[in-house]
């Protein structure tokens, strides 16, 4: 699997639009669809520092020399990655309702 299938790959998986990922990472709508389709094959190790952030994998994920996360593990890393930018009351509002959903998901069995 090269590179372009790999970013098709995560894209799929968080369901995001390539214009999505394209203004996240800063660039072109087009140049994404590049990478994807092969056309493409040499981005910049800055852009593929930027992709791999940006789905949450390392870099090596997007060269193929580590495996590539399944679709829960990618969601909550996104989840996690979304807590940093919170602040620190929100954080706890957050921990808060987890908490609340856990024991009412443990109440409900």
């Amino acid at each position: 699997m090269d590179i372009g299938e790999r970013l098709f790959s995560l894209r799929s998986k968080t369901g995001e639009s390539l214009q999505q990922v394209a203004d996240k990472v800063g660039v072109s709508k087009a140049h994404v669809w590049e990478l994807e389709k092969g056309r493409s094959k040499n981005p910049s190790f800055d852009l593929v520092r930027k992709l791999a952030a940006h789905f949450g994998v390392s870099v090596d994920v997007l060269n193929g020399d580590a495996s590539e996360p399944d679709k829960k593990d990618m969601a909550v890393d996104r989840i996690h990655r979304g807590l940093e930018e919170l602040s620190e009351r929100d954080r706890g509002i957050v921990e808060q309702m987890i908490e609340a959903m856990r024991n009412k998901s443990t109440s409900d069995v």
